[in-house]
């Protein structure tokens, strides 16, 4: 039977609160920058399907494409279309996400 019980010594605990000081400065921070790039793959995929969507309705009938805004996940995404020369011209989808400003482009022979 072990006769000294009364818990921690002072080099156990010391060990113990530097382990979880390593893991607050090293591991919290990193998955914080883990789940911000996936918000912000998130809202390129999103912005890759309107794009998808928008080209097909400009091949599809010319007439019913429109320009715009909209709002999908509580994030604003501006549809245009750029007429760059007589060969093609190009719809784009724009949004900004934490002040960056994104856009993404499709180009269309005419």
């Amino acid at each position: 039977m072990i006769k000294n019980e009364r818990g921690f010594t002072f080099f156990e605990s010391i060990l113990s609160l530097n382990i979880m000081i390593l893991f607050c400065v090293v591991i919290v921070p990193s998955m914080t920058l883990l789940l911000q790039n996936k918000e912000s793959l998130q809202l390129i995929n999103i912005a890759d399907d309107i794009l998808t969507d928008s080209v097909h309705t400009y091949y599809l009938n010319r007439v019913d494409f429109s320009e715009g805004d909209r709002f999908l996940n509580g994030q604003i995404f501006t549809i245009y279309q750029n007429d760059m020369m007589k060969e093609y011209t190009q719809i784009c989808v724009k949004w900004i996400y934490r002040t960056k400003e994104s856009e993404i482009c499709e180009k269309i022979t005419k």
